[in-house]
Order: C-alpha cells, then structure tokens, then sequence
C-alpha cells in the first residue's frame, strides 16, 4: 500500500510576531517529553474563527498545524504547544531608544604597564591638559594600576558617535546590547580586543548607541497534520512512509494503542520557526539564547573574513629597490632583512602541517609601484603584510590592511601610531611613549633613592627619552643634578658632585661613543674611589654596539643598557651568521638591530602564530628571540597591537651580563 507523505520539512518564516504571551484556557495533553494544548474543531468552523475564539492569530494555527492552511475539518484537532502560548514565556520587547544622558557616563581608566599620559589622552580624543585637569596627582607620575577619570563628550545622537563604557564585574555583551540599545555585532566589529565574551573588569570599550539590526530568530519546532488510518496500515508502515520511528509516531498518539482503519492519527515533523525580529525587541535573555556559540563566528566575520586556515600567506612589500645601480643603505638593511626571514622559513618550513606561500613584492621606492601592487587581488587573501617604513608607503599598506581586514606588520618605523585607531596595525618597535614609560617605571621602582645625574653633552644630540626623564624628575621631585660634559671628565672633578653615603644614577644625553669616552673613565675612577657611594649608568641602545671596546669599564660601572634590541654572542647566534654568509655569499651588516637576526626572528614569530592559527596577542604567540621577543598586546580594546619588550642589558661589577624584559 503507498501512503502518502502528508508534510515536508518546513522553514517558516513570520515577519511580525504573534499573539505568544497569551496563556490558552484550553486541556492539554502530553505528546512525547512536550505538552500541547489541543482544540476540537467544531461543525463549519474556519481556521480564522478559531483564532478568534482562542484570541491568537490565524499564522500561530497554521505553524503548528500546516494542513490548516487548506482549511479544517470537524474534529480534527488542533495543536498549540504550551510553552510558546504561556504568560511565563518572556515575551518579545518593543523596540526602544535609548536615552544616553541618563546612562552613568563616567569612565574609569585602569594605568597599564608602560602607558603615558599622551597615550591615554590620545586613545580617548582629549587633550593632555583635559586629562591632568581631571587628575592632578598624575603630575607625579602614572602609576601602574591606578584609576584615572577620563571626561567625556557630551552626547549628540549623531550617526556613529561612539560613547565609553568601563567595564563592571558580571557585565556581559548581552547586557551592555540591551542598555545601550545597540547590536552584538556592533560591539564586536568596534572591539576588536573583545572575543567570546571575554569581558575584563576595568577595561573600556567603545559602544554607537541605538545601533540595532534586525536578525531572523530560529526555533525547533513540532508540527502536526491529520491522516485518516487505511486499511492495513501499521505504526511501522505509517512512520516508514513518513521518515519517522514507529516510537516518535506512537509518542504523537498516545491514545490510540493499535491503528484502526478510519480513524485519524497525527504526523508529527520537526521544522524550523523563523522570525525577523529587530535586535532592540529581545530581552537580554533572549539576546543571550540566539548569540550563545556565535561569537567567535561573529568576530570572525568582522575581523578577519578572508582567513583561510587550510594555508598560510605572507606578504612582504618592501622598497628592495632591485635593479638599481647603487643600493640604498635601507634598500640593502631590507634585503638582509628578507634574507633572514628566509632562513626562518627554511629552518620551520619541514614542520608545517599547512602550505606557506609567501609572495614579495618591490615597491623600489615608489608610491606608484605601491599603489599598483596593492590593487593585486590576490594580495587581498594575505594573513597577514610586512610593510616598510617609509612614511607614505606604510601608510598606504596600513589603510589597505585595515579596509581589507589584515593585519600588517610595522617592524620598522618606531614613531608611526597608526596603532591607536588601526585595529589591524601591529607595531613590532616598541612605541616611544611606551618605552619612556616602562624605563621611567623602572627607575621610579628599582632606583627610588637614587639621585639622577643629567649628562649633557654641549654639541647636542639629546635623546627624547632623556628630556621625558628631565621632565619626569622635575614634576615628581625626584633629587637630580645635572652636569655638562664639555671634555673628559676625571674622578676628581666628579667626586665634588658627590654627597657621602648617597647613591646616583648617571643619565647621558645620547648615545653616542665619543660623547661615552668623555665620562666614562671618570665615572668608573669615582666608583673605585668613592666606596661611600652607589654609583650606577643608564646606557642607551648603541652602547651595545660598544661592547667589544668598552664592556670592561662599563662592567665596573655598573650598566643597565635599554633597548628593543639585544643580540648575545652565543652558538645559536654564531649558527645563524655562518648559515647567512654560506647561503648568500656574504656577511651581514653589524647594525642594531642586526636585521637579518631580526629578519629570522620575525619569521619565527609569524610562522608559530599563524601555523597555530592564534591571534597576535596570544600568550602562545609569545616569542623570545634571538635578538628580539615578541610580546604582543593590543593597545586597548579597539585599537591595534604593539610589542611590549623591552629588554634590560645589565653589565654587572662581578663581570655577569644579565638580561631581562621589564614585560615579564
């Protein structure tokens, strides 16, 4: 006997909400593990006076029980399940807008490692003078952890003006949708940090108010469709035809035990309800129970679309500048570069479960160039672009990675902060105000009770970090003298300066060596002169150039070097120096940094993070390199990466060469 299949799986879709909150006055019985209410159709009853009667519209009717659409018949019955017709269910809110004035706009900003008082200024839009004005006591100084208040702008309602919101304990991305009135997607696409529901308490996010969209809500449902029992049909034959078990069919008629030709059973079959509904009309309940397990989807979707995880694809754009007959020293810095990465991949590339494809391109130079290569389509499936330094080039390379969403890394230019409003800018050089901030730290921490002695050096020169730490001395009054050294100076002349029993920490303006080789004699004299005093050196980055000269005397002063930089003379590195001059024929340049180490170590970097497919600031993505470690953080939740190392070379007078980063 051929039965006829009395429904098909169904999507339905409503456009407007019905009646759902209304409890039924009607009996109900049990169908499976569900309870149902159920109403007998009376004699010339419509499926419109039903709904009528019932208080319900005529679509509840036909969701639930399809074969009404054709109309009903006497006794048939009607099935509506309870938990969708109970005044317990939450029902669907109205839409609103959200009035942000009477919203608590206070914004709390917690001081993290190495930030500074233009950096904060800058991630908010005020003023440095806006942000002292708040907080006065920062005139001593910015002190890891402590609370800053940030002013606010008043709102205007205007399209895509975003506002702040410090993160509470207990808060969640549903929560702050509903009191602000605005989307999960909206919150995701503008905080980038913010990935599966990972709120912190303290930080800040930025939120665009009365920002909703409308989504189509999905819900299994059940629905039901009379048949009239033929002769010699069965439980088994009935649910066969209808692609259900005999138990799901049995469960949808638990009345009749046996079935009997003429009487009427029904099919039960799984469908799909969906609503469009607007983002502003859910509860926070409901926000929660339709975005659950989408998150990481949607910030995918938002942040980096074109990933695809079955390769890895680098892209390197530098000016190589080949061809050309005399190379540029920076041309040649970047093809040692180049080169070093190429070992990195060489000596990983046996471990990789997935292709790596690395395209390079040379900009020689030439905004032209640049622009043309960056209308390559294929460029657009990069995971991630190394970008030169050059000002306009990287600025092209940085828009082109933020509208295209990805990431691009800066491992050249130091001054560039594109970082603050490019969520896809990762800066491998620590940012300067970064690097002042963790070194004032560090000296505010480790040499509190020293005095701080400027070194001036009269034929210019000047650091920026030594005129920050002039500045920061003077606001905090920290005890300082300063000395100009206009020609060698002698232990003698410096032990004048010298107060018994008092420790002091020797700052020079620069970096250079013969500006080191006019005090450094002297101070290692005082230090073996004057046993009642502490006598330590602050040195710069290129003093690490200087070590094979000068190690011996800086040892007895008592060093500590700051650098982004520092390249050991250990096996490894030895390993690597031979390997670069036996596959390209020639040594690399001595520079800080050594760029084909730096090279090599950036390839390490990007092939561990990418090949574990992890974001920058994973703490798996973290990195310690030869010359250099990656240890990347986003700046705050909307903005993009930078690298926190700085590392501390200390040349103690026990002739040890200790080294540390002050982000660990």
């Amino acid at each position: 006997m051929i039965i006829k299949r009395t429904i098909a799986v169904a999507v339905i879709a409503l456009l407007a909400a019905g009646h759902i909150n209304a409890k039924l006055n009607l009996p109900t019985k049990k169908l499976g593990n569900e309870s149902y209410y159920y109403y007998e159709v009376k004699k010339n009853e419509t499926v419109a006076d039903i709904a009528s009667r019932l208080g319900i519209s005529r679509d509840d009717i036909i969701k639930y029980n399809p074969s009404a659409r054709d109309g009903v018949t006497k006794k048939q019955l009607i099935f509506l399940p309870v938990k969708d017709f109970d005044k317990t269910t939450q029902a669907v809110q109205p839409d609103r807008q959200v009035n942000v004035a009477t919203l608590d706009q206070a914004i709390t900003h917690t001081v993290k490692n190495g930030e500074s008082v233009y950096g904060i200024a800058k991630t908010y839009g005020i003023t440095e003078g806006d942000l002292l004005n708040a907080n006065p006591s920062i005139v001593q100084g910015l002190k890891v952890g402590s609370q800053l208040t940030i002013p606010t702008k008043n709102y205007s309602g205007k399209d895509n003006q975003f506002v702040y919101h410090t993160i509470n304990s207990g808060e969640s991305l549903y929560g702050l949708a509903k009191k602000y009135n605005t989307s999960i997607e909206n919150l995701i696409e503008l905080n980038p940090g913010v990935n599966n529901n990972n709120l912190k308490a303290g930080e800040v996010i930025r939120i665009i108010p009365n920002k909703t969209q409308d989504i189509v809500i999905k819900k299994d449902i059940y629905q039901f469709s009379p048949y009239v029992v033929a002769a010699g049909d069965t439980y088994e034959s009935v649910a066969a035809a209808n692609g259900l078990t005999t138990d799901e069919l049995k469960k949808a008629n638990p009345d009749m035990a046996k079935l009997k030709k003429g009487k009427t059973i029904y099919i039960p079959r799984k469908a799909v309800d969906s609503r469009v509904v607007s983002t502003a009309s859910l509860s926070e309940q409901q926000l929660e129970n339709e975005y659950k397990g989408k998150l990481t989807d949607i910030y995918n979707n938002a942040h980096s679309p074109n990933k695809d995880n079955n390769s890895i694809d680098i892209s390197i754009i530098l000016p190589f500048q080949l061809g050309m007959k005399d190379q540029t020293k920076n041309a040649k810095n970047y093809e040692e570069f180049y080169n070093g990465f190429l070992l990195a991949l060489d000596s990983v590339g046996a471990n990789l479960t997935v292709p790596l494809n690395l395209t390079v391109h040379d900009t020689k130079h030439n905004l032209n160039y640049t622009d043309s290569i960056l209308k390559i389509d294929e460029l657009k499936k990069s995971d991630i672009i190394i970008a030169p330094s050059e000002p306009k080039q990287l600025e092209r390379i940085l828009k082109f990675g933020k509208d295209n969403n990805i990431d691009v890394l800066n491992c050249f230019a130091t001054q560039n902060e594109d970082y603050m409003n490019n969520s896809h800018a990762i800066q491998v050089n620590v940012p300067s105000p970064y690097l002042n901030s963790m070194i004032l730290e560090m000296i505010d921490s480790q040499f509190e009770d020293y005095v701080l002695v400027f070194l001036d050096d009269p034929q210019g020169g000047n650091k920026d970090i030594y005129d920050e730490i002039k500045r920061h001395a003077t606001e905090t009054k920290h005890p300082n003298k300063t000395l100009t050294i206009a020609s060698e100076l002698t232990g003698k002349t410096l032990s004048k300066y010298l107060e018994p029993g008092s420790n002091y920490l020797f700052i020079p303006a620069n970096g250079k060596e013969n500006f080191l080789s006019r005090f450094e004699n002297g101070i290692k004299e005082a230090k073996e002169t004057r046993i009642d005093c502490e006598l330590v050196l602050l040195g710069h980055p290129e003093y690490t150039l200087y070590l094979g000269k000068h190690r011996e005397s800086l040892m007895n002063i008592d060093t500590y070097i700051y650098s982004r930089f520092y390249l050991p003379q250990n096996d490894r590195v030895n390993s690597l120096n031979s390997k670069y001059q036996q596959t390209f024929g020639s040594k690399a340049t001595n520079s800080v940094p050594n760029m084909s180490v730096f090279g090599f170590d950036t390839g390490m970097f990007l092939v561990n993070m990418l090949g574990k497919n992890l974001s920058p600031d994973s703490s798996e993505a973290h990195y310690n390199g030869l010359q250099t470690n990656f240890s990347i953080e986003r700046a705050n939740n909307w903005a993009g990466y930078i690298n926190k190392s700085v590392k501390i070379v200390h040349l103690t007078p026990k002739k040890e060469l200790i080294i540390t980063d002050l982000n660990e």
